[in-house]
């Protein structure tokens, strides 16, 4: 025969108060990593958007440095102003992208060469 289940007491399982306690902390918790994600996202974006306008710049400044006129990639700049100081002249170039770049312009400073120099 069949012994008669026991009895339900109030001890088993969980209440519905702690359900819902339980169910808000993982709503809460879910939130927080999705937001998490969406924040490294864009993070990785942003990285690889600089990474590529350093690459661009480097480009461009080698070749000026070894003065080579080529086209410069859509949207980037570059402007030279030679500059006199106490013993030495060296030549400002600036690079900058139009349009809605974070980054901001590139400035350097290189020495100004004699014509005929190496």
């Amino acid at each position: 025969m069949t012994a008669p289940s026991p009895q339900p007491s109030p001890e088993d399982g969980f209440s519905i108060l702690e359900m819902i306690v339980a169910m808000t902390i993982l709503a809460l918790v879910l939130g927080i990593a999705s937001q998490s994600i969406v924040l490294a996202s864009r993070s990785i974006t942003a990285a690889k958007r600089q990474v590529e306008a350093a690459r661009t710049v480097r480009v461009m400044l080698a070749d000026y440095e070894a003065r080579v006129q080529t086209t410069a990639p859509s949207g980037w700049t570059l402007k030279t102003r030679t500059i006199e100081m106490s013993k030495a002249k060296v030549t400002a170039v600036l690079i900058e992208k139009t349009g809605a770049f974070r980054g901001g312009p590139f400035l350097t400073f290189v020495p100004v060469r004699e014509p005929g120099a190496p």
